[in-house]
């Protein structure tokens, strides 16, 4: 399944196919098909329901493995700083399993199956991942945890192939299911109705282990994670059982040759120009997850109930705020000037890393909830750009490529740049200086600076993207503007108004 998630800038140890869907598509609705006519009634609102209902118990299982249990768990086993970098860059390599399976699904028409088994590999393989690695250190000592740390990353190299592997079967699955004209406010819906179980499950998971592993002691530590992975199990293998009941029509497509299938979207000039843009923006932000993470334990000393609420949290909550405003920008004002807006945002947030060696948990706070606003935008309008380019071609049955090329590309530049970030922080291990207004830096410093830079070298190639029906970017930064401060003004007045209500 696809995950969009809101938090890859701070914290994507998930693959973005292994987690739950949440897709959002804000696009203006498609004409109706016949895919989308064949089920509809009590039928399809049941379906959906289930759909819907999956998604709560597959939030508990992503946001109760995300933020402080991994980085704890491998910083447990003694991983290295490469060794963090090679996690961050693991999810980029699984999801290229994508292309071959896109090619399986397209033949056999099988999405449901292909889906289940997958699903269930991804979700299941998190048993192992909790018991084998904590086995090896706990029955042959802290000698072997070299040993531990590869076995780690191996099974999660599994893992998210798995999920990589279901994800492009569920896109097209639910592509048919969902009739075009409910798209947007179905997804954006099921989307909010997750965050109100991701929030408990992140901030309990950090509770679990801030009360029985704060000793810091790498067995209490790993025991406590291996837990929380088997209890989060068993919610991600609730979600996909979920499936079981929703029906599914097999639907194989003609087979066409491989190359011309794939070369058709390189030669789309704008095509090329969106793909070099999401490449070097998804090579900025591959390796922050892991490091934000890290630097908030290991730098700032900060609790795992407090890593939760900084990365996960805190930016779930602000892209409650935002989802539906960035749907009506792209809606009103065009894909590209949404995207430009928030690439442009994410600068700033980028260099504000920083100056936080000696910041406040509520700094950090505020800081991921101004990234995960942005990059909420950038998914949104990533994801509705790379759906207008595969229905550019839809009439001789190419469309999906475009997405597969899309993903190729995306996953091989984060893959890189998990692998850069790991090797610099290896590298710059010992490193230090003192800067005038930064204060003391280390090579955590040198990695958000870095990242910074790309994110603004993104911009270039954006620019290039022509939009026809777009207007431009200021006027939907206006929108934006103008939107978010009645929204702030609006929960401000909240409380006064009801006093007033009750006092008349």
């Amino acid at each position: 399944m696809i995950c969009m998630s809101t938090l890859p800038v701070y914290n994507r140890p998930l693959s973005r196919a292994a987690a739950a869907p949440d897709v959002i598509n804000s696009a203006r609705p498609a004409p109706q098909t016949t895919a989308d006519a064949a089920l509809g009634g009590p039928p399809l609102r049941r379906a959906m329901s289930v759909v819907t209902v999956a998604w709560l118990f597959g939030s508990v299982w992503m946001h109760g493995l995300a933020g402080a249990p991994l980085t704890h768990f491998a910083a447990a086993l003694g991983a290295t700083n490469f060794e963090f970098g090679l996690m961050a860059a693991i999810p980029f390599v699984a999801a290229l399993a994508a292309l071959p399976a896109s090619v399986l699904i397209d033949r056999t028409g099988q999405r449901k199956l292909i889906f289940l088994i997958a699903l269930y590999v991804n979700r299941l393989m998190w048993v192992p991942i909790a018991v084998v690695p904590w086995w090896i250190v706990h029955r042959f000592g802290p000698g072997h945890m070299h040993t531990a740390v590869m076995v780690f990353l191996v099974l999660l190299m599994v893992m998210n192939v798995g999920g990589s592997i279901g994800g492009p079967a569920w896109v097209s699955w639910m592509a048919d299911l969902v009739p075009s004209r409910l798209r947007g406010r179905y997804f954006a819906r099921r989307r909010q109705w997750g965050i109100c179980s991701a929030i408990p499950a992140a901030l309990i998971g950090g509770w679990a282990l801030d009360a029985y592993a704060g000793t810091n002691v790498a067995g209490d530590v790993l025991l406590m994670c291996a837990v929380l992975f088997m209890i989060a199990t068993v919610f991600g293998a609730a979600d996909v059982a979920m499936f079981h009941f929703v029906p599914h029509t097999p639907k194989p497509r003609p087979r066409q040759p491989l190359l011309r299938t794939f070369a058709g979207p390189l030669r789309n000039k704008r095509f090329a120009f969106f793909c070099l843009c999401s490449a070097i923006l998804w090579f900025a932000i591959a390796g922050q997850g892991q490091f934000v993470n890290k630097f908030l334990i290991e730098r700032l000393y900060v609790g795992s109930v407090s890593v939760q609420m900084i990365v996960l949290v805190g930016p779930l909550l602000a892209t409650l705020l935002v989802l539906p405003i960035w749907g009506r920008v792209i809606d009103r004002y065009g894909k590209r000037p949404a995207m430009m807006i928030a690439i442009v945002g994410l600068v700033p947030v980028g260099f504000g890393w920083c100056f936080l060696s000696g910041g406040t948990a509520l700094s950090c706070g505020l800081l991921a909830a101004l990234g995960a606003v942005c990059w909420t935008g950038v998914e949104v309008a990533n994801f509705n750009l790379t759906l207008e380019f595969s229905g550019t071609d839809r009439t001789s049955g190419g469309g999906s490529a475009y997405i597969a090329v899309h993903s190729v590309i995306v996953n091989t530049a984060g893959c890189m740049g998990g692998l850069f970030y790991g090797s610099v922080a290896e590298y710059l291990a010992d490193w230090h200086a003192v800067a005038p207004v930064l204060g003391r830096m280390t090579f955590y410093e040198a990695l958000f600076a870095i990242s910074a830079a790309l994110r603004l070298l993104a911009i270039a190639p954006l620019l290039l993207v022509k939009e026809p029906a777009a207007k431009p970017t200021v006027y939907a930064l206006r929108f934006m503007v103008g939107h978010l401060y009645n929204n702030v003004v609006g929960a401000v007045m909240l409380p006064m108004r009801i006093v007033r209500r009750g006092e008349k």
